[in-house]
């Protein structure tokens, strides 16, 4: 018999918008928690970022929230408030990305939040943290690229932002991580916790190893390597493809297979670390003579003397992935609104099932509002107003 999802029963509720806390709840349904995710009248402000459905709803909104109850509420009204109250008391976890000032004038800081429910598990996520100077400054993730070094770019003459929301995306999943921490936790010793990421210390965090390098070690020995001059993609005759050669064993078998074995003998490229600091001498000999095969040919070649190695795909090339197609991790299917999406699995498998495959999400604003509410055993009366009957 194949266990229940681990978050079976779990149950969260999620008044964050755009990236950073839907990503978390995302990676918590996908692992069995049932998530009520509240939305302002407006809606969340993903739902118009990225490639529009015919309903009005993004590509976006659909990858974010699909397997979730969506709701709408209005919580600087009374209504709005007195209709969320019953869901919070349900709740295992609340999660919000509310600064601390808006989060006190809600009622929805830590303190408030846990005096009604002593073993909530309250986790917000901030661009900055819930500290001073910066704790009321409002972020998006490009805002964070740069406060993190992330925008400045060794291999590029200026500033340049990453094409993709990665400081709200790492800053979800160490949420993620962190709550099913604290629930652990609460599983010990029976307490609530307030669990607070901030993405400036996320990004850092996450960053830190590669990106700020120099700042480990105040007294080096030699310096450490440009990252982004070794692990650039190489041209092939057909194609763009990226390898990468650490050991003596992978360096040797590059020299064979791109055909420049006279770098074995060049002290130049004896040991890594001489490798790392002459990377443009290795690039200006193997270049050439990369850009005169197959990649095909290459990648089996390399793969198969053991050198890691892949081609340079783009998101045409990643529906016909035979790794991907073979795992089943892209489904198909339809979502009431926007109609056929096609969406990635949960990352994670347990026991060989990947949990939350093939859940969508309406398009509608506040689609699940009248049936989660009258569930929470919310008055007939407050939800007939909130629901505008």
């Amino acid at each position: 018999m194949t266990p229940a999802t681990p978050l079976a029963g779990l149950r969260v509720l999620d008044l964050t918008t755009v990236v950073a806390g839907p990503i978390a709840s995302l990676t918590l349904a996908q692992q069995g928690a049932h998530i009520i995710k509240v939305e302002p009248p407006g809606g969340d402000l993903v739902r118009r970022l990225g490639f529009i459905a015919k309903d009005g709803s993004s590509s976006t909104f659909q990858t974010l929230n699909r397997g979730k109850a969506l709701i709408s509420l209005d919580l600087s009204t009374e209504d709005g408030r007195a209709a969320l109250a019953p869901l919070v008391e349900q709740s295992d976890v609340v999660m919000h990305n509310y600064r601390p000032a808006a989060a006190r004038k809600l009622g929805l800081d830590a303190d408030s939040l846990r005096a009604r429910h002593d073993g909530l598990i309250v986790a917000e996520v901030t661009g900055f943290g819930p500290w001073d100077p910066l704790s009321d400054v409002r972020a998006y993730d490009p805002v964070i690229q740069a406060e993190s070094g992330l925008a400045a770019r060794p291999d590029k003459p200026e500033p340049e932002l990453y094409p993709q929301y990665i400081c709200d995306k790492v800053a979800g999943l160490y949420l993620c991580q962190a709550i099913t921490s604290a629930l652990v936790g609460r599983e010990r010793d029976g307490a609530g916790r307030h669990v607070a990421v901030s993405m400036l210390e996320a990004a850092l965090a996450f960053s830190w190893m590669d990106v700020h390098m120099p700042l480990t070690l105040k007294d080096p020995l030699q310096p450490g390597p440009n990252i982004a001059k070794v692990y650039r993609p190489w041209k092939a005759a057909d194609g763009w493809f990226v390898v990468v050669m650490l050991s003596e064993k992978e360096f040797g078998a590059w020299c064979e297979v791109v055909g420049a074995p006279q770098l074995l003998d060049d002290p130049r490229c004896a040991d890594m670390a001489s490798r790392f600091i002459n990377w443009d001498f290795i690039r200006e000999t193997c270049a050439p003579l990369a850009e005169h095969q197959s990649a095909d040919e290459l990648l089996d070649r390399l793969r198969e003397a053991g050198v890691p190695a892949g081609k340079v795909n783009t998101s045409d090339d990643i529906l016909n992935h035979p790794q991907l197609a073979n795992s089943g991790f892209i489904y198909e299917g339809e979502a009431d609104g926007p109609g056929p999406v096609r969406l990635p699995g949960a990352a994670a498998r347990f026991d060989g099932e990947r949990p939350g495959q093939g859940a969508t999400c309406s398009g509608q604003l506040g689609a699940d509002t009248r049936m989660v509410l009258e569930k929470a055993g919310v008055d007939d009366a407050l939800i007939a107003r909130i629901c505008g009957d």
